[in-house]
């Protein structure tokens, strides 16, 4: 441990990681979800879709870190390591959580649909851009290397947004 009570670097990488992997699996899923569902597709189904979708990554993160674990460890973990693992995994759901309002702000009747899927969408890439902030506010790294490392994984988000638009 760095400091007195924080997580050693490994966790908290671990947890960044799992939170782009969320962000970007979600917004995936919302883009195809665009693409293959009808004006009358209600926003309860769509969320639904996403739950499920999210849930499903992360089972298998949890279990991907699991088997990790008994691979390295010969043992199934326990206590702070067990702690450790769900906190990072976690993050693929914490993803979804923002996206998953706006979804259910349509099914309250109070955004229409489509609007609240572009709502989503574009809240996961600000999740995008500040994940990358976290990830480099400390590092040594220029400013404009800063700034360019935030921008890139923004335009990576757009980037999911447009091809995933033009391959469906």
């Amino acid at each position: 441990m760095g400091e007195r009570g924080a997580p050693p670097t490994e966790n908290v990488g671990a947890r960044q990681r799992e939170r782009l992997y969320g962000a970007i699996s979600c917004l995936a899923t919302l883009v195809v979800l665009t693409r293959y569902t009808g004006e009358d597709t209600s926003a309860w189904y769509r969320m639904l879709d996403v739950a499920v979708t999210m849930g499903g990554l992360w089972v298998a993160s949890l279990l991907a870190d699991w088997v990790a674990h008994l691979s390295v460890h010969e043992r199934a973990p326990h206590g702070v390591a067990a702690w450790r693992m769900l906190q990072a995994s976690g993050q693929i759901l914490q993803a979804s959580v923002l996206p998953l309002l706006a979804l259910a702000t349509a099914g309250a009747g109070l955004l229409d649909t489509d609007t609240a899927m572009w709502v989503a969408k574009w809240i996961l890439v600000g999740e995008l851009g500040v994940i990358a902030l976290a990830a480099v506010r400390k590092t040594r790294l220029p400013m404009w290397q800063q700034i360019a490392t935030v921008l890139a994984l923004i335009g990576v988000g757009v980037l999911v947004i447009g091809i995933k638009v033009l391959a469906h």
